[in-house]
């Protein structure tokens, strides 16, 4: 009687993700490039994670090559003896920090100003605005940051009508400075359309709320922190948690875009140190395991944080 019973009921589910298949075939269909060029370059790919614990010979292959020492875990130790890498993991964490926490409220605050606009007209310019540095190459943005900066550029140029005994400089040339740059130009490139997602959770809070609290004599100020904040809640805790994924994987093309003679050797990432090393010195298996390092505390970072929020805010990815 069991028996039959989990027949049936496998049978029920069969049939039901048949007729899910056929009733929403279009979407399926629509995705399907989406899932064969993750399958293709993302999954495929990952036989490769392990030359991460053999000592890698072109000449061998992967295959052929020989097992790292201890186990395997050579290069893993590696990570934390080599003061090079080491200096790169620190850099790439604080950097991720301060660029994730840094600059999360901004486009909270961003969206919340687009959402107090009343004329349709400038709202839809200023988002345009807003919106457009997202839709430039990283290098594009690059090249603008070293024309304004030049000594020849805006920024002296600005400073010097400011200030009457300026000297011109090149920020770009002080390693102390190459963070504030990084986060400034980050800044401006991501907070317009990051805003997005918020300005489209704001737009689906009930109206009633906002005109029962001005009744009430509640101010403009006061329905922002009690009504607009609480009801996108849920959103802010999403995109933070899917964030933190980032934290150890700060933005390649910026940094080594950034990067110069006076500031390279300060300033090297997991990312630029896999690049240096690993393609252009021939250090595979170094650099594969610094990479899968990486990617295991990326993961690691999501599933706590996503772990914490559940537990404190009832909110959670899955």
């Amino acid at each position: 009687m069991e028996k039959t019973m989990e027949q049936t009921l496998v049978t029920k589910k069969k049939r039901g993700f048949v007729d899910n298949l056929k009733k929403y075939s279009g979407a399926y269909l629509m995705i399907l490039p989406a899932i064969v060029s993750a399958i293709i370059f993302s999954y495929l790919p990952m036989y490769g994670i392990i030359m991460a614990f053999k000592n890698f010979d072109v000449k061998l292959g992967i295959w052929g090559s020989p097992w790292a020492a201890h186990h395997g875990m050579e290069h893993f130790m590696a990570i934390f003896k080599n003061p090079e890498m080491f200096k790169a993991v620190k850099n790439t964490i604080w950097f991720g920090l301060v660029i994730l926490f840094g600059g999360y409220p901004f486009p909270i605050i961003l969206a919340l100003m687009f959402n107090e606009i009343r004329s349709k007209w400038f709202k839809k310019v200023s988002q345009t605005i807003a919106y457009f540095p997202h839709f430039l190459s990283w290098i594009a943005v690059i090249g603008l940051v070293y024309t304004f900066l030049a000594k020849e550029g805006p920024f002296n140029q600005l400073m010097g009508a400011l200030f009457e005994n300026w000297e011109p400089v090149n920020p770009l040339m002080k390693s102390e400075l190459f963070l504030e740059i990084m986060f400034v130009s980050h800044l401006w490139k991501s907070v317009g359309y990051s805003s997005v997602v918020f300005l489209a959770a704001i737009t689906g809070i009930d109206p009633g709320l906002y005109e029962a609290a001005s009744i009430d004599g509640c101010g403009k100020w006061k329905q922002v922190w009690h009504i607009t904040l609480p009801s996108i809640k849920p959103t802010m805790v999403i995109v933070l948690i899917m964030s933190l994924g980032g934290l150890v994987n700060v933005n390649f093309e910026q940094v080594y875009g950034l990067q110069n003679a006076f500031t390279q050797l300060e300033n090297e990432v997991i990312g630029t140190i896999v690049y240096r090393q690993g393609i252009m010195g021939g250090k595979y298996s170094p650099t594969t395991a610094f990479g899968l390092f990486q990617g295991v505390v990326s993961l690691i970072l999501v599933v706590t944080a996503n772990w914490i929020s559940k537990k404190i805010t009832e909110q959670s990815i899955w």
